[in-house]
């Protein structure tokens, strides 16, 4: 049934309206609808999924990589910061570029030339052996990469109803969780061999320089299943491209249902209006005059009535991805000194960091390194990947009953109380659950907030406001990253303590969200 002043049902065939575009022309959505869910939606869905998992894969990679590449490399604890922090500041730096630019040139172009490009660069970066050299290089992948992580949900949900929209979401989140688990099943595998080859001199190639090839390859071939996708039909009809969006629909009813458009009577798509100056980007000429349109259309989000929400949902978007990535990323090292300890005395988490520094010291003196990773390590994580893809299924659950404020509040509340009871746990089984439950909960809450998010801002503010959301956000995995790399190994229960108090800080302010 037409909606109440909207298009007319796309089985029905006006004849006495004169005007073409109200006889002939179609809603997208209804048309989506009149096709249905077919062969077109999943694997856009699946190459969606890809690209995301293939940006996690090469972000929390790092976890692994830090450890096993610190004797190649030297490194102390403030440098496996650094090295983690790489990508996340290259992401944050490009991420509202590639947003902005998808809006003007096209979703499938900028996912297409930036995955290629960051996954080229992230190939080059397993053949340097100078640490710095490597750490540029990897700001460069993640630079690159931002824009498969600010594009790809604004082109997998125009491909779908409204009603199938939110469902697609979850499951395309749902790769967050596959790739957490992928990410240390696959170092556990390669980093099972033992051989090295020497290139130039003084450069061996050990095992550990692969695992990138095997986590750039779902963008890889995410990005390959899109050379055969079309533009976002819905971006089209913004640009006022009808004829190149009616041949996209043609062929996403051909490949659902094998009959072409004007087998159900649709002759023509509706053009969706857009603000006069949307291609102004497109058009101009002049850096400045872009920087300040881009500005312009930004500013309304900090002024009133927006400001308030606005600032809250990114501090409280910092707190999810604080705890979540920053804690996240030194989690396998973390797990990895917890299992590779053989001190009966050191029982909690801090006790074993403090023994683990003392052995490092003690293997420097005699001029050895470890590069291993404790197998207990690999399977622990592999377990809090898989409960964040159970997280993703029970959240549906539980924000049809209490909602996004409870959810998040509680969420956070559970998480600090795990993150300070670790600094007294014992039990090595209560310690990864205390793990993965504040290292999970924050994550399943970024996707609740990047929803209300949507909510809390009109139509044409809101890829925006999501953009800088996340990118403040990232900001808080950079952030976490290097407060563990400076204080865990001096102030390691502070380190807890601190991580512990800006999440209950963030569940806090969720009570002011009128969410």
């Amino acid at each position: 049934m037409a909606e109440p002043n909207g298009p007319q049902d796309i089985e029905s065939k006006p004849t006495e309206n004169t005007d073409k575009s109200v006889s002939h022309g179609h809603e997208y959505e209804e048309v989506l609808k009149l096709l249905g869910f077919g062969r077109v939606q999943w694997i856009v869905l699946l190459a969606a999924g890809l690209l995301l998992m293939m940006v996690i894969n090469e972000t929390m990679s790092m976890s692994y990589i830090t450890i096993v590449s610190q004797c190649d490399f030297a490194t102390n604890s403030m440098d496996k910061a650094i090295m983690s922090a790489a990508s996340f500041i290259g992401i944050f730096f490009s991420s509202y570029i590639w947003g902005y630019l998808s809006d003007s040139i096209g979703r499938r172009p900028i996912l297409i030339y930036t995955t290629f490009t960051g996954n080229i660069l992230s190939l080059v970066s397993i053949f340097i052996p100078n640490y710095w050299i490597y750490v540029v290089v990897r700001f460069f992948v993640g630079f690159f990469i931002a824009g498969a992580s600010s594009t790809t949900y604004a082109y997998l949900g125009e491909f779908y109803t409204p009603k199938h929209r939110p469902v697609v979401i979850n499951y395309a989140s749902m790769f967050v969780g596959v790739s957490a688990v992928y990410v240390p099943a696959v170092a556990w595998l390669v980093m099972s061999m033992d051989w090295s080859f020497e290139i130039i001199d003084g450069f061996l190639f050990r095992p550990w320089r692969l695992l990138t090839i095997f986590y750039m390859l779902p963008g890889l071939l995410g990005t390959l299943m899109l050379l055969n996708l079309p533009e976002s039909p819905k971006f089209l009809l913004a640009k006022g491209k009808t004829d190149d969006a009616f041949a996209a629909v043609n062929w996403i009813s051909m490949k659902n249902t094998g009959k072409e458009l004007h087998e159900f009577k649709v002759k023509m798509l509706l053009v969706q209006e857009t603000a006069e100056d949307e291609n102004a980007l497109s058009v101009s000429n002049s850096t400045v005059q872009v920087i300040k349109k881009m500005w312009m259309e930004t500013l309304p989000l900090f002024k009133k009535p927006h400001l308030l929400n606005f600032s809250i949902s990114c501090t409280i978007m910092c707190g999810l991805f604080f705890s979540s990535s920053g804690m996240g990323l030194w989690y396998p090292e973390i797990l990895n000194r917890l299992g590779s300890s053989d001190i009966e005395d050191a029982t909690t988490v801090c006790e074993v960091i403090d023994a683990s520094i003392d052995q490092s010291h003690l293997n420097s003196t005699i001029s050895a390194c470890s590069d291993e990773i404790n197998t207990k390590s690999y399977i622990d994580t592999i377990t809090y990947g898989s409960s964040l893809i159970v997280g993703y299924i029970i959240m549906g659950f539980v924000l049809n009953h209490i909602g996004r404020k409870s959810a998040i509040t509680g969420g956070l509340a559970i998480a600090a109380s795990c993150a300070l009871l670790l600094v007294w746990m014992k039990d090595e089984i209560a310690i990864v659950v205390c793990f993965c439950l504040y290292l999970v909960l924050p994550s399943l809450c970024i996707s609740v907030l990047s929803g209300a998010v949507v909510d809390l801002v009109p139509t044409h503010l809101r890829g925006k406001a999501v953009c800088i959301c996340l990118m403040v956000g990232r900001t808080g995995s950079v952030f976490g990253s290097n407060i563990i790399g400076v204080l865990l190994e001096s102030y390691c229960i502070l380190t807890f303590g601190v991580f512990s108090g800006f999440v209950l800080f963030c569940a806090l302010l969720t009570l002011l969200l009128p969410i």
